[in-house]
């Protein structure tokens, strides 16, 4: 099998673990979950995928950039990877605001927030249609929240390829500026704008430092395939060890953080152990193929079923939200009754991601992948089978 070729099934299932993590995080209910610190955190999941996503686009594009027509090949089968979905669940929200428009103009029913105000407003939807929501700055993320991430990503693959394709031989050196450039600006912005949102530039940073650690990970990867002491199941277990402190402690650098999942992704990448074997179940592998729907439809899951329980509590007289003045929290019996409620959360957030995979993500990619061929004329297949969400 051609190195391309090559899937990483292990951090494949990571990713799904990653994915469920953070549909979690955002969903507040007062139970046992809710303080659990690996799901607290869950977020940090977030620039996890920033850095397996140089690894494995590295992996899957590194011998397939030479000319502008490799770099329109991978600018449209990159943007086929992520639009049609996102599209998708903003089309979701968007027809959510009209219903809520709807209601106002003909029973009197009014929200808490007007329709097409607030972080739903038209100005953050225009810049959401143009994958800009977290590259021009907003005071707070809009829409579907979790898809800033999927913003910045885009955008640092211009940047990736644009290095590539100008850079040649040089590539390596222009790698390695990025990755310290953004890793000293990401210390920095920690420093000193701690309270900074990820739509106000920190994202976007986060994004650049996260992906070209990944990017140079795949190349130490390389160098060090024929060293023992870096594989098997012992450097496995190093490796979860690693991603379970993180995930527990959440240092406040993300740099920090992100140069721990650099290590853990280089010590999984090999594959040779008994952990990766575990991680290899067909349960698993299943999440990591969802990975993607699963980020950005359980934002719309959540948002759904606060909206009915703030209904259902006015028809009822009977709060079912409760708040600490910053968050709410579903709050309607007692705290294993709203962790059964997060595991039915999770099992909806599932069965939506298989229809949009199915119907939207995978038909999306195919699409722009003909495109591509249609476009910049017909070469081998890149990027297959390389788990390069």
């Amino acid at each position: 099998m051609k190195e391309g070729q090559i899937r990483f099934d292990a951090l494949d299932s990571w990713r799904g673990i990653a994915a469920l993590l953070v549909a979690l995080f955002h969903f507040q209910t007062a139970g046992f979950f809710y303080d659990f610190p690996l799901i607290r955190h869950g977020n940090l999941a977030v620039p996890f995928f920033f850095v397996l996503s140089g690894f494995v686009i590295t992996h899957a594009y590194r011998t397939s950039l030479s000319n502008s027509g490799d770099g329109w090949r991978f600018v449209i089968r990159r943007f086929g990877r992520l639009y049609p979905l996102h599209l998708f669940t903003l089309s979701i929200f968007v027809a959510l605001e009209l219903a809520k428009l709807m209601m106002a103009a003909r029973v009197g029913l009014h929200s808490q927030e007007g329709a097409f105000a607030g972080t739903n407003d038209i100005a953050s939807l225009i810049a959401n249609i143009f994958l800009l929501q977290a590259v021009i700055p907003f005071p707070e993320l809009t829409w579907n929240a979790s898809s800033w991430s999927i913003s910045t990503e885009f955008y640092t693959y211009l940047l990736f390829v644009s290095l590539v394709l100008s850079l040649g031989k040089y590539r390596g050196w222009g790698a390695v500026a990025v990755f310290v450039a953004s890793g000293v600006g990401l210390v920095w912005l920690d420093t000193y704008k701690p309270d900074l949102n990820l739509a106000s530039g920190l994202g976007l940073v986060q994004c650049i430092f996260g992906f070209f650690a990944g990017h140079l990970t795949y190349e130490l990867h390389l160098r060090l395939r024929r060293n023992a002491a870096v594989q098997g199941t012992v450097a496995e277990l190093a490796a979860t060890a690693i991603m379970l402190l993180l995930f527990w402690f959440k240092p406040h650098y993300t740099t920090f953080n992100i140069l721990g999942f650099s290590v853990a992704i280089l010590l999984f990448s090999y594959e040779r152990g008994t952990v990766a074997k575990l991680l290899r179940i067909r349960p698993l592998l299943f999440l990591g193929k969802l990975s993607y729907s699963i980020y950005l439809v359980h934002f719309f899951v959540f948002a759904v079923l606060f909206a009915i329980a703030r209904v259902a509590q006015g028809w009822l007289g009977q709060s079912l939200i409760a708040t600490d003045g910053v968050h709410e929290r579903l709050a309607f019996g007692p705290a294993g009754l709203m962790d059964l409620m997060a595991l039915l959360y999770l099992a909806v957030v599932i069965l939506c991601a298989c229809f949009t995979y199915a119907y939207v993500e995978e038909p999306g990619r195919q699409f722009f992948n003909r495109l591509s061929k249609r476009i910049t004329g017909t070469r081998a297949p890149i990027g297959q089978g390389a788990n390069a969400r």
